[in-house]
Protein backbone atom coordinates (compact mmCIF):
# COMPACT_ATOMS: atom_id res chain seq x y z
CA UNK A 1 0.00 0.00 0.00
CA UNK A 2 1.46 3.47 -0.85
CA UNK A 3 2.31 5.76 1.65
CA UNK A 4 0.28 9.06 1.42
CA UNK A 5 1.99 12.43 2.66
CA UNK A 6 -0.26 15.34 2.41
CA UNK A 7 1.31 18.95 0.73
CA UNK A 8 0.29 20.58 3.15
CA UNK A 9 2.65 17.87 6.33
CA UNK A 10 5.90 18.55 3.85
CA UNK A 11 4.76 22.38 3.83
CA UNK A 12 4.98 22.44 7.50
CA UNK A 13 8.21 20.19 7.57
CA UNK A 14 9.73 22.77 5.45
CA UNK A 15 9.06 25.79 7.24
CA UNK A 16 9.91 23.53 10.72
CA UNK A 17 13.31 22.80 9.00
CA UNK A 18 13.73 26.53 8.10
CA UNK A 19 12.66 27.54 11.66
CA UNK A 20 15.31 25.25 13.50
CA UNK A 21 18.31 26.10 11.48
CA UNK A 22 18.18 29.72 10.39
CA UNK A 23 20.14 31.35 13.32
CA UNK A 24 22.68 28.56 13.07
CA UNK A 25 25.62 30.60 12.61
CA UNK A 26 28.36 27.79 12.26
CA UNK A 27 31.03 26.97 9.43
CA UNK A 28 32.74 29.47 6.98
CA UNK A 29 32.29 30.99 3.57
CA UNK A 30 34.56 29.86 1.01
CA UNK A 31 37.16 32.38 0.44
CA UNK A 32 36.37 32.76 -3.30
CA UNK A 33 32.82 33.37 -3.01
CA UNK A 34 33.68 37.16 -2.11
CA UNK A 35 30.09 38.53 -1.90
CA UNK A 36 28.10 35.74 -0.07
CA UNK A 37 26.02 36.94 3.00
CA UNK A 38 26.58 34.62 5.20
CA UNK A 39 23.02 35.19 6.44
CA UNK A 40 21.11 33.93 3.61
CA UNK A 41 19.37 30.83 4.07
CA UNK A 42 16.97 28.90 1.44
CA UNK A 43 15.00 26.16 0.83
CA UNK A 44 13.37 24.96 -2.26
CA UNK A 45 11.30 21.98 -2.76
CA UNK A 46 9.72 20.87 -6.32
CA UNK A 47 7.80 18.32 -6.85
CA UNK A 48 7.14 15.86 -10.37
CA UNK A 49 3.69 17.51 -10.52
CA UNK A 50 5.36 20.91 -11.15
CA UNK A 51 4.65 22.02 -7.76
CA UNK A 52 6.93 24.35 -5.74
CA UNK A 53 7.67 25.28 -2.39
CA UNK A 54 9.87 27.88 -1.47
CA UNK A 55 11.01 29.07 2.27
CA UNK A 56 13.76 32.08 2.37
CA UNK A 57 16.29 33.98 0.04
CA UNK A 58 15.38 31.34 -2.78
CA UNK A 59 15.80 33.91 -5.21
CA UNK A 60 19.48 34.63 -3.97
CA UNK A 61 22.11 33.32 -6.65
CA UNK A 62 25.13 31.37 -5.90
CA UNK A 63 27.94 29.35 -7.55
CA UNK A 64 27.08 25.95 -8.89
CA UNK A 65 30.35 24.47 -8.14
CA UNK A 66 30.40 21.23 -8.10
CA UNK A 67 26.77 20.81 -8.61
CA UNK A 68 27.26 21.60 -12.06
CA UNK A 69 28.22 17.87 -12.77
CA UNK A 70 24.92 16.99 -13.05
CA UNK A 71 24.59 18.32 -16.09
CA UNK A 72 28.00 16.80 -17.65
CA UNK A 73 27.38 13.73 -16.08
CA UNK A 74 23.68 13.17 -17.42
CA UNK A 75 25.18 13.94 -21.17
CA UNK A 76 28.14 11.28 -20.37
CA UNK A 77 25.66 8.75 -19.36
CA UNK A 78 23.61 9.39 -22.30
CA UNK A 79 25.92 9.45 -24.91
CA UNK A 80 27.81 6.15 -23.18
CA UNK A 81 24.34 4.30 -23.88
CA UNK A 82 23.94 5.63 -27.43
CA UNK A 83 27.53 4.23 -28.64
CA UNK A 84 26.56 0.85 -26.39
CA UNK A 85 23.37 0.93 -28.52
CA UNK A 86 24.75 1.48 -31.58
CA UNK A 87 27.19 -1.37 -30.75
CA UNK A 88 24.70 -3.66 -29.84
CA UNK A 89 23.11 -3.12 -33.18
CA UNK A 90 26.29 -3.83 -35.29
CA UNK A 91 26.59 -7.00 -33.03
CA UNK A 92 29.78 -5.41 -31.49
CA UNK A 93 28.27 -5.62 -27.69
CA UNK A 94 30.96 -6.25 -24.85
CA UNK A 95 30.06 -9.94 -23.30
CA UNK A 96 31.50 -8.05 -20.19
CA UNK A 97 32.43 -5.04 -18.04
CA UNK A 98 34.83 -6.64 -15.80
CA UNK A 99 37.05 -3.74 -15.06
CA UNK A 100 39.36 -6.06 -12.23
CA UNK A 101 42.22 -5.60 -14.55
CA UNK A 102 42.43 -1.64 -15.09
CA UNK A 103 45.54 -0.19 -13.68
CA UNK A 104 44.81 1.98 -10.94
CA UNK A 105 46.02 5.74 -11.95
CA UNK A 106 47.17 8.24 -9.45
CA UNK A 107 45.26 11.69 -9.83
CA UNK A 108 47.15 14.50 -10.92
CA UNK A 109 48.56 17.08 -8.52
CA UNK A 110 45.75 20.17 -9.07
CA UNK A 111 43.69 21.72 -6.40
CA UNK A 112 40.85 19.81 -7.09
CA UNK A 113 38.31 18.90 -9.92
CA UNK A 114 40.26 15.93 -11.79
CA UNK A 115 37.73 13.51 -11.98
CA UNK A 116 35.48 16.21 -13.42
CA UNK A 117 37.58 17.54 -15.67
CA UNK A 118 38.21 14.13 -17.19
CA UNK A 119 34.50 14.04 -17.55
CA UNK A 120 34.09 16.54 -19.55
CA UNK A 121 37.15 15.69 -21.75
CA UNK A 122 35.41 12.89 -22.49
CA UNK A 123 32.12 14.58 -23.74
CA UNK A 124 31.35 14.86 -27.81
CA UNK A 125 32.23 16.65 -29.70
CA UNK A 126 35.90 16.91 -28.57
CA UNK A 127 38.63 19.25 -29.88
CA UNK A 128 35.58 22.05 -30.44
CA UNK A 129 35.39 23.26 -27.16
CA UNK A 130 32.79 26.42 -28.02
CA UNK A 131 30.18 23.70 -29.45
CA UNK A 132 31.13 21.12 -26.27
CA UNK A 133 29.99 24.49 -24.11
CA UNK A 134 26.65 24.68 -25.98
CA UNK A 135 25.73 21.35 -25.54
CA UNK A 136 26.58 21.38 -21.41
CA UNK A 137 25.11 24.73 -20.99
CA UNK A 138 21.85 23.80 -23.15
CA UNK A 139 21.50 20.91 -21.20
CA UNK A 140 22.10 23.06 -18.20
CA UNK A 141 19.15 25.45 -19.16
CA UNK A 142 16.94 22.12 -19.97
CA UNK A 143 17.03 21.15 -16.65
CA UNK A 144 16.67 24.16 -15.05
CA UNK A 145 14.25 26.04 -17.04
CA UNK A 146 16.26 29.36 -17.38
CA UNK A 147 19.54 30.58 -18.30
CA UNK A 148 21.95 30.47 -15.29
CA UNK A 149 24.46 33.52 -15.36
CA UNK A 150 28.10 33.18 -14.96
CA UNK A 151 30.18 34.93 -12.21
CA UNK A 152 33.38 36.39 -14.23
CA UNK A 153 35.20 37.42 -10.60
CA UNK A 154 35.27 33.80 -10.12
CA UNK A 155 35.75 32.21 -12.80
CA UNK A 156 39.01 34.31 -13.40
CA UNK A 157 39.96 33.77 -9.80
CA UNK A 158 39.55 29.84 -10.37
CA UNK A 159 41.40 30.02 -13.22
CA UNK A 160 44.29 32.24 -11.73
CA UNK A 161 44.53 29.29 -8.84
CA UNK A 162 45.06 26.66 -11.37
CA UNK A 163 47.52 28.89 -13.75
CA UNK A 164 49.01 29.25 -10.31
CA UNK A 165 49.36 25.19 -9.48
CA UNK A 166 50.68 24.54 -12.87
CA UNK A 167 47.20 22.48 -13.11
CA UNK A 168 47.21 21.92 -16.78
CA UNK A 169 51.14 20.99 -16.60
CA UNK A 170 50.77 18.20 -14.09
CA UNK A 171 48.09 16.55 -16.12
CA UNK A 172 49.69 16.56 -19.13
CA UNK A 173 53.08 15.36 -17.09
CA UNK A 174 50.56 12.37 -15.07
CA UNK A 175 49.28 9.40 -16.14
CA UNK A 176 45.87 10.52 -16.20
CA UNK A 177 45.00 10.57 -19.33
CA UNK A 178 42.30 13.04 -20.66
CA UNK A 179 40.24 12.53 -24.30
CA UNK A 180 40.35 16.15 -24.80
CA UNK A 181 42.55 18.43 -24.81
CA UNK A 182 43.46 19.64 -20.97
CA UNK A 183 44.00 23.42 -21.45
CA UNK A 184 40.32 23.47 -22.77
CA UNK A 185 38.72 20.90 -20.63
CA UNK A 186 39.99 22.67 -17.55
CA UNK A 187 38.36 25.57 -18.44
CA UNK A 188 35.09 24.14 -19.39
CA UNK A 189 35.32 22.53 -16.06
CA UNK A 190 36.26 25.92 -14.38
CA UNK A 191 33.26 27.56 -16.18
CA UNK A 192 30.70 25.12 -15.00
CA UNK A 193 31.49 25.76 -11.71
CA UNK A 194 31.52 29.25 -11.59
CA UNK A 195 28.05 29.36 -12.96
CA UNK A 196 25.39 30.74 -10.64
CA UNK A 197 21.94 29.21 -10.07
CA UNK A 198 19.04 29.74 -7.18
CA UNK A 199 17.49 27.04 -4.97
CA UNK A 200 14.41 27.38 -6.81
CA UNK A 201 16.35 26.45 -10.39
CA UNK A 202 18.56 23.69 -8.31
CA UNK A 203 15.35 22.24 -7.25
CA UNK A 204 13.18 22.22 -10.99
CA UNK A 205 16.67 20.37 -11.89
CA UNK A 206 16.03 17.66 -9.36
CA UNK A 207 12.35 17.30 -9.95
CA UNK A 208 13.48 16.79 -13.84
CA UNK A 209 15.60 13.98 -12.27
CA UNK A 210 13.07 12.62 -10.41
CA UNK A 211 10.29 13.04 -12.95
CA UNK A 212 12.22 10.57 -15.42
CA UNK A 213 14.14 13.37 -17.62
CA UNK A 214 10.73 15.40 -18.34
CA UNK A 215 10.85 19.43 -16.47
CA UNK A 216 7.74 19.25 -14.94
CA UNK A 217 7.64 23.23 -15.13
CA UNK A 218 8.45 23.80 -19.18
CA UNK A 219 7.07 20.21 -19.70
CA UNK A 220 10.19 19.53 -21.97
CA UNK A 221 11.55 16.09 -22.12
CA UNK A 222 15.00 16.60 -21.71
CA UNK A 223 16.54 12.90 -22.17
CA UNK A 224 15.09 9.21 -21.77
CA UNK A 225 13.93 8.40 -18.86
CA UNK A 226 15.96 5.35 -17.97
CA UNK A 227 18.73 7.51 -18.13
CA UNK A 228 17.30 8.84 -14.42
CA UNK A 229 18.00 5.96 -12.95
CA UNK A 230 21.88 5.67 -13.77
CA UNK A 231 21.88 9.59 -12.72
CA UNK A 232 20.60 9.32 -9.04
CA UNK A 233 23.12 5.76 -8.54
CA UNK A 234 25.71 7.92 -9.81
CA UNK A 235 24.62 10.78 -6.99
CA UNK A 236 24.13 8.11 -4.42
CA UNK A 237 27.83 6.40 -5.52
CA UNK A 238 30.13 9.01 -6.45
CA UNK A 239 29.22 11.99 -4.25
CA UNK A 240 32.35 11.54 -1.93
CA UNK A 241 31.62 14.51 0.11
CA UNK A 242 27.99 13.57 0.89
CA UNK A 243 27.95 9.71 1.53
CA UNK A 244 27.59 10.03 5.33
CA UNK A 245 24.68 12.40 4.48
CA UNK A 246 23.40 10.04 2.01
CA UNK A 247 23.27 7.35 4.22
CA UNK A 248 21.79 9.24 6.75
CA UNK A 249 19.26 10.75 4.62
CA UNK A 250 18.40 8.33 2.39
CA UNK A 251 18.54 11.53 -0.25
CA UNK A 252 21.01 11.20 -3.30
CA UNK A 253 22.54 14.36 -3.58
CA UNK A 254 24.85 16.67 -4.95
CA UNK A 255 26.74 20.15 -2.98
CA UNK A 256 28.74 22.33 -4.24
CA UNK A 257 31.77 25.05 -2.37
CA UNK A 258 29.28 27.96 -3.49
CA UNK A 259 27.23 26.37 -0.40
CA UNK A 260 24.25 25.04 -2.03
CA UNK A 261 23.24 20.95 -2.28
CA UNK A 262 20.49 19.50 -3.98
CA UNK A 263 18.93 15.95 -4.00
CA UNK A 264 16.59 13.67 -5.67
CA UNK A 265 13.99 11.30 -4.34
CA UNK A 266 13.18 9.61 -7.50
CA UNK A 267 9.04 9.88 -8.86
CA UNK A 268 8.90 12.23 -5.30
CA UNK A 269 10.34 15.10 -4.66
CA UNK A 270 14.02 17.08 -5.22
CA UNK A 271 14.99 19.30 -1.96
CA UNK A 272 17.39 21.90 -2.69
CA UNK A 273 18.96 24.10 0.29
CA UNK A 274 21.65 27.05 0.01
CA UNK A 275 23.64 28.61 3.06
CA UNK A 276 27.51 29.71 2.34
CA UNK A 277 28.59 28.65 5.40
CA UNK A 278 30.72 25.77 5.23
CA UNK A 279 32.02 22.71 7.33
CA UNK A 280 35.55 21.43 6.63
CA UNK A 281 34.55 19.44 4.35
CA UNK A 282 33.14 21.87 1.89
CA UNK A 283 29.11 21.00 2.45
CA UNK A 284 26.69 23.71 3.59
CA UNK A 285 26.13 23.20 7.17
CA UNK A 286 22.45 24.81 6.94
CA UNK A 287 21.42 23.32 3.65
CA UNK A 288 22.90 19.79 4.37
CA UNK A 289 21.25 19.93 7.91
CA UNK A 290 17.45 21.43 6.94
CA UNK A 291 17.34 18.55 4.39
CA UNK A 292 18.27 15.73 6.52
CA UNK A 293 15.47 17.09 8.59
CA UNK A 294 12.75 17.20 6.40
CA UNK A 295 13.62 13.75 4.95
CA UNK A 296 13.14 12.72 8.53
CA UNK A 297 10.54 14.22 9.84
CA UNK A 298 8.68 12.69 6.60
CA UNK A 299 10.35 9.51 6.85
CA UNK A 300 11.34 9.29 3.59
CA UNK A 301 14.54 7.42 2.06
CA UNK A 302 15.15 6.43 -1.30
CA UNK A 303 16.03 2.92 0.38
CA UNK A 304 12.87 2.25 1.93
CA UNK A 305 10.80 0.22 0.08
CA UNK A 306 7.33 1.39 0.64
CA UNK A 307 5.94 3.78 -2.36
CA UNK A 308 5.16 7.98 -1.03
CA UNK A 309 2.36 9.66 -2.69
CA UNK A 310 2.10 13.61 -2.11
CA UNK A 311 -1.47 14.38 -2.53
CA UNK A 312 -2.79 17.87 -2.30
Amino acid sequence: MDRVIKLSELRDAINEAYDEYKNLNKGTVDPRIKDANAESFAISVALPDGTIINKGDTQTVFPMGQISRIPVTSLRIQQKMARKAAEKAEGMEKTCACKADKKHVEKPDIPFGSRGIKAISKLEPKGDPESKWNFIENRLIALIGSAPQLDIKLYEELKKEFKDAKAVEAIDNSEYKLADDTKQSVDLYLRGLSMTVNTQQLAEMGATIAADGVNPFTRQSVYDGALSQRLVARLALKSHKLRRFIMKTGLPASAGFGGGVVGVLPGVLSIAAYSPELCDNGVSIKASRAIAYIMKKLNLSVFGSAKVVIEK
